[in-house]
């Protein structure tokens, strides 16, 4: 088969929650990427022939916001688009059914991605339709805080911390090890927007004032200067009583937007493009719920078999850092993995884990590290809610 080849790929800064992009919705963070990767590719709107992007925290106020978002981005309205939810996996399922779309023939060129504004999701009320409701109190449950909570976990749901625990338990990773994972997370995210490695392709977001021109935002919001006395000093937060996981060993909680233009290689030679990399492939593959932290590494030995490739051959390692224990656990899992290979730029932690945007994020972040930093061969995964891990292989050069 041909080969899925990546034209462009652009993210805006995360913010975090009740941040710097807390005035924007989700449908007008996609329609700012999906407008900038368009542009990045040089290409016209009217060039893309079908938009897929993640969005988790789905509501009303946009239908569809794949279809939807493109249109307000200049994309004709006779261009189809598709919204996808696989948690926080959403980005990375965007970009897999492009990919897939372009391989069948369906496609030759489209943009995939992945937005979540998490400042803007709703408070629901799940009762009030059925009968017997007449009277009594109805209590408003935060979107948020659900999606945080597996509720097929237990006889009342679970919060993923606290299933994360399971996962420090099995694979007996310390609290040392988290908080060391965190530490470095910071550490290098802060090392690579200070060394120009986000440059150009995260792109400022004009943020509309009351008054006056727009503010731009240009730079990560959660990224900070972190020493290991601060991460220790930090209480368990999940499991009180003899957890591990703290609120500083585990991700934030962010808005932003990512958006990569995908193309056939015939599609790219015929538009005159020189590709920024290729993706090689992608996988997904299920484990228990209970444990679903460990998603992001039990999806990896799938994944490089798929691309014929094993452990030694890659430069890099993205797994995103939902939890500083994923990663952790994956250093006992796996004994190739490498820390200095391993989220050298950061990851959930520090850049932030906007949940349906992360999945392209990764991808964005690692076709532009892999060429700045003089490598060819990245994977990027995440842990998934319910139970599965998702991945890709990119290719640069």
């Amino acid at each position: 088969m041909g080969k899925v080849v990546i034209l462009s790929a652009v993210r805006t800064p995360f913010g975090a929650m009740g941040g710097s992009l807390a005035s924007m919705q989700a449908r007008e963070l996609a329609t700012f990427a999906i407008g900038k990767a368009i542009e990045a590719a040089g290409i016209t709107p009217e060039t893309i022939q079908y938009t897929t992007m993640g969005w988790v925290m789905q509501d009303p106020r946009s239908p569809n916001l794949a279809k939807v978002a493109a249109e307000f981005a200049g994309v004709p309205n006779t261009v189809p688009g598709t919204t996808f939810h696989e948690n926080c996996a959403s980005g990375g399922a965007a970009v897999h059914s492009m990919a897939r779309r372009i391989l069948l023939g369906e496609v030759e060129i489209g943009v995939a991605g992945g937005v979540e504004s998490m400042s803007n999701v709703p408070r629901y009320l799940y009762t009030g339709r059925n009968k017997g409701m007449t009277y009594g109190d109805m209590v408003l449950e935060d979107g948020v805080m659900g999606s945080l909570v597996d509720r097929n976990v237990g006889p009342k749901g679970e919060v993923m911390g606290l299933m994360t625990e399971r996962v420090v338990e099995k694979y007996g990773v310390t609290r040392r090890e988290q908080d060391e994972v965190a530490f470095r997370s910071h550490a290098n995210a802060m090392a690579a927007w200070d060394n120009g490695m986000f440059a150009d392709y995260v792109v400022p977001v004009p943020i509309p004032q009351r008054k006056g021109p727009p503010v731009l935002f240009a730079k990560d919001e959660s990224p900070r200067a972190v020493t290991m006395e601060m991460l220790e000093s930090q209480r368990p937060y999940f499991k009180p009583d003899g957890g591990t996981i703290t609120g500083m060993n585990s991700s934030s909680i962010n808005d932003g937007a990512a958006a990569l233009v995908i193309a056939s290689e015939e599609a790219a030679a015929r538009l005159g493009i020189k590709p920024l990399g290729e993706l090689v492939t992608w996988h997904n593959v299920g484990v228990p719920r209970e444990l679903m932290g460990e998603g992001a590494f039990k999806v990896i030995p799938g994944l490089l078999k798929r691309a014929g490739l094993s452990m030694g051959d890659i430069d890099f390692f993205e797994l995103n850092e939902a939890f500083a224990a994923v990663v952790a656990a994956a250093f006992h899992d796996l004994p190739e993995l490498r820390v200095e290979r391993t989220n050298p730029w950061g990851s959930g932690i520090s850049l932030g884990h906007p949940v349906g945007c992360t999945g392209a994020r990764q991808i964005v972040d690692m076709v532009h590290q892999l060429a700045r930093r003089g490598k060819s061969l990245g994977v990027t995964t995440r842990c998934v809610g319910g139970g599965i891990g998702s991945g890709e292989v990119i290719k640069v050069g």
